[in-house]
Formats: C-alpha cells, structure tokens, sequence
C-alpha cells in the first residue's frame, strides 16, 4: 500500500514537471494553443498530485502491523457459511445445483455438486425466477425457498436458502388442535356430568323390588349410565392434549433415561411377546428435559411400536437407538410390524387419527406434542430393512456428560 502511493505521487510529479516544460516551450515558440493544452494538463497533474499527497498522508496514520495484515484466506467464508444452520446453494445456469455449506451438504449427501436435484427444487427454483413465493417438500420436511439473482458476463447464477418451516407449522398447527380441545371438552363434560349424576339418581330411585315393567328402564338408565361415564373418560382422554404442562427442565443423562424407559416399558402388558433392542452411540449425551414428560412420549411411540407387529406370524422385534443427529439428539424407535400407508404418513400425527380399531389417535400426537414443548421434533423417517417403520425424536443439543 505505501509502496504504491509512493510510485503515485513520483508519477504525478514527473507529469507536472513534462507539462510546464511544455507549456515554457509553447509559448517561447509562440504556439499559444499548445501552451493552453499544456496548462490545462499542467493543472490537472498538480491536482492529481495534491490528491496523492493526501492519500500518501493517510496512509502514513495507519500503523504498520495493519498495513501488512494479509487478506484473509477464502477458506475463511467457506468456514463463515458452514456455520450456518440454513441449507445455502448456488444455481449456475447451464450447469447445475451447488450445496454452499455444510447444512445443504448435509441435507443432499453430497461434497458440491448436487448432481441429482430434486424436481421439487428445480420446480421451485423456477417458480421463484417469475418472482412466485415458493415452499418446497424435501425429505420429510418442508421448506421456504429465497435467493437472489446475479448476472455475470454470459450466464446468470442463483444464490438459494431453503428454511425449514416444518417445525413452525406443527407448532401452530398443535396450539389450534389444543385451543380446539379445550373448547369441546369444556362442552361436552358440562353436558355430561349432568346425564351421569341424573341416570345414577333415577337408577337409585327404580332399586330393590319393582314392578317388572321397569326392569328394562333400569337396564337402561345402567346402560346409559356406563356410556356417560365412558365418554366422560374418553373425554377426559383427550383433554390431556390441550393441558400439556409447561416442561421442567433438568439436566438429564439421556443414556441413562432411555434405558430406565425401556425397562418400564418391558414390563407392560402390551411389550408381552415383543423383543425389545437398544443401541446406543459412544459416549453419554446429558440433555435438558423433563424427565417425565419425556419417558411418557416414548412409552406413547414404542406402544406404537409394540402393537405394530401383533399381526407378525414371526418374530415381533422393536429398537429404540440413541445417536446424533448433526449437533441435535436423536432417540429412534423402529419395528418390524405392518408398516404405515403411505396414505397416512402425513396423518399419523393429528389428534383423533388412527390406524388401529381400538386405537384413540392420542398417543403419537401427544408425543409430538411433548418433543415440540422441548424446542425438539417427532417425525416418521425413512425406514431401512429389517425394519417396516422409523420414528426419530429429535432433540437439540449434543452436550456429553463429560462437559456438564
């Protein structure tokens, strides 16, 4: 930097001294139009050599070690955008789809180059270009798509987030289901406690000996007294989804609370005939959580699980393994059951939802519910032989026990 303001204001002085000896000569000769071009050249090299001097000047303040700081290496921003949890990537036309960072490489399984995008993306990215808002489903979630368009020479290049909005969407989607339930439930018992307590009354009233022809209104007023008290349970059932407690967290060694899950649940009726297999990755991840609220949703998915594969004429087999999942906490459960309709895996979370004929559509979306109250997530994955179904709770953070 000094080097070159130095070479600057030596150049600007060699033009100002060629310029008057110019100028000297002109009018000696008396050429009066050369002299006036080379006294206006005269006045521009002294003006260029007053900036210079001041560029020179200013440099002189800046202190050497900041002089010659080098530039930073262009593994710095590689480094920059990989910390950044967004999937970033770069269309180049002509060529193709680039993951930018570690979050895109992540998301497509690639080193750069994306050599098989997905049509959803290529769509959206097309979609975007007309200047639509565009939302993408990628891999079990679904995304935002933005960018911006650059020009360079011949081609142009797009520059893409993807920002996964899945997780918002369950949120709200499980504060509508529980402002929903609350307002039912409100109803419906205010409805039936009344019809109980008065088919309980009238029953007392018909007791002990009577005519014959109130036999069968007893038997009804006994019928429909078991069917109040029964929908009031039923009820009361669902109204555990609207009262979700507030979580209280506590450092938990989560190695430790998965296997004390599964040997609760071991010892339930319905894990009878099941063989239940746990793994787990090194090293003992501590999370913060509630330990009860947790254990409760996954009891709700190995249930799941469990009945899953009453319909097995082999082995009846669920695993649950505890891993990392990028910086986050991955506790899977998967079984060798009937599967899950491909129909029905973008159902299977909402309340009252159900595959089995007994079933109460609570469970999973309670679980979901509970990992949500947690900043975490519940979802369906793709499975892989021997197993028919794979669900992945996903809480954040990684920390070992040894950091704690």
């Amino acid at each position: 930097m000094v080097f070159r303001g130095v070479i600057l204001r030596l150049l600007c002085v060699a033009g100002v001294a060629v310029t008057a000896i110019l100028a000297f000569t002109s009018a000696r000769d008396q050429m009066w139009a050369n002299m006036a071009l080379c006294l206006l050249g005269l006045a521009v090299s002294t003006v260029m050599l007053l900036a210079a001097h001041e560029i020179g000047r200013r440099e002189d303040k800046v202190p050497a070690e900041d002089r010659s700081r080098p530039e930073p290496p262009p593994q710095t921003l590689s480094a920059l955008l990989d910390q950044v949890p967004v999937p970033l990537l770069r269309s180049v036309e002509g060529e193709g789809y680039y993951a930018l960072n570690l979050a895109a490489r992540r998301l497509f399984r690639v080193d750069d180059f994306i050599s098989d995008p997905p049509p959803a993306l290529v769509t959206a990215v097309m979609r975007a270009e007309r200047g639509a808002r565009s939302s993408i489903r990628l891999f079990d979630s679904i995304y935002a798509l933005g960018g911006s368009e650059l020009s360079f020479e011949k081609r142009k290049e797009r520059f893409i987030s993807l920002t996964d909005i899945q997780a918002e969407m369950r949120i709200a989607e499980a504060t509508a289901l529980g402002d929903t339930l609350r307002v039912i439930s409100h109803e419906i018992m205010n409805s039936l406690t009344p019809v109980a307590s008065l088919a309980e009354t009238a029953q007392h009233y018909l007791e002990g000996e009577a005519p014959e022809d109130l036999q069968s209104a007893r038997e009804a007023l006994a019928l429909l007294e078991r069917r109040a008290r029964g929908l009031k349970r039923f009820v009361e059932g669902y109204r555990s989804l609207a009262r979700l407690p507030k979580p209280e967290l506590r450092r938990v060694d989560v190695s430790g609370f998965v296997a004390d899950v599964v040997r609760v649940f071991e010892q339930s009726a319905v894990a009878k005939g099941v063989t239940v297999t746990l793994h787990m990755d090194e090293g003992a991840p501590s999370l913060e959580m509630d330990e009860a609220l947790m254990a409760q949703a996954v009891i709700n998915v190995l249930t799941n699980a469990a009945e899953a594969t009453r319909d097995n004429s082999g082995p009846r087999r669920v695993n649950i393994a505890l891993r990392r999942v990028d910086n986050d906490t991955g506790i899977v459960i998967a079984d060798n059951g009937t599967g899950i309709e491909p129909a029905m895996r973008d159902r299977i979370f909402h309340g009252f939802i159900t595959t089995k004929p007994e079933g109460a559509g609570i469970g999973l979306s309670l679980a979901r519910q509970i990992a949500l109250a947690h900043g975490g997530d519940l979802r369906l994955t793709e499975h892989s032989e021997p197993w028919s179904s794979e669900f992945l709770f996903r809480l954040p953070g990684s920390k070992s026990m040894a950091d704690s």
